[in-house]
């Protein structure tokens, strides 16, 4: 796949936007795909994006998919324009975007970012993720804190051989996020898809967590996901691909979801 403009490296994102929501159990990997692949134009063009990753788990005592996003942006205005975007968009009339009959449970926040680096190519290597939230009393520092531990998070993250990490700050909401991403042996076998998700629920949190446990902070969201699909705005730009989807071969391609408005 031709995907340009992604080199590894420290990645010059100042915010990120991460959302988790629930789509209905009996949708298809492939019709996720492919209702993302359709919202995806609409969405991938706003300033100063730099990517989105699609995480997917499904929960079968809950019978539901979990979905939802993971996005850079170079700046905080824009990772805020963008969550505001998002409130307004209607990609069907008179629906906007996060009151859609087909999701449940949103989640979202927009976050500082402390550190964000990709170890492995992003072409080849970024297959599953991994979002960990913690909540922390009214501490002043946090912020300090976070940025003080980021060389030994992304050095931990290095030793691990993991493909990307992100260590997130939220002050208003006084919580600390840490991404992990993780690299599949093979994504057209379920066995090395299960075993790469495996592995990276198995990681402590190393030094975020002891970070975590400086500022009292009490965890409060984990979830170890595929990433189903990565958007790509930086390499559309660039006349390259405009998204990837790892796990084609495994399950297919985007298959287009039938929905009301």
């Amino acid at each position: 796949m031709d995907i340009r403009d992604y080199p590894t490296g420290r990645i010059a994102a100042e915010a990120a936007f991460t959302s988790d929501f629930d789509l209905p159990g009996d949708l298809s990997v492939q019709q996720i795909a492919g209702l993302a692949e359709g919202d995806r134009p609409a969405m991938d063009g706003r300033p100063g994006m730099h990517h989105k990753y699609l995480p997917l788990r499904t929960d079968e005592a809950l019978g539901v998919n979990q979905v939802g996003g993971r996005y850079l942006f170079d700046t905080w205005e824009n990772a805020v324009a963008y969550g505001r975007f998002t409130d307004e968009l209607e990609l069907e009339p008179g629906v906007t975007f996060w009151n859609r009959p087909f999701f449940s449970h949103v989640d979202r926040h927009v976050w500082r970012v402390a550190g964000a680096h990709d170890l492995r190519p992003l072409a080849s290597a970024h297959h599953v993720s991994r979002l960990e939230r913690w909540a922390y009393p009214g501490q002043e520092g946090a912020d300090r804190v976070l940025e003080g531990v980021w060389p030994a998070v992304l050095e931990e993250s290095s030793a691990h051989g993991l493909a990307s990490v992100w260590l997130l700050h939220q002050p208003d909401e006084r919580q600390m996020g840490l991404l992990r991403v993780g690299t599949a042996d093979s994504t057209s076998a379920k066995a090395a898809v299960h075993d790469a998700l495996a592995a990276l629920e198995r990681l402590d949190a190393g030094e975020a967590g002891r970070a975590g446990g400086e500022l009292g902070a009490r965890k409060v969201f984990d979830r170890t996901s595929l990433n189903l699909s990565l958007w790509l705005p930086l390499s559309r730009k660039a006349g390259g691909a405009a998204s990837s989807h790892p796990f084609a071969a495994l399950y297919a391609g985007p298959q287009a979801l039938q929905h009301s408005s």
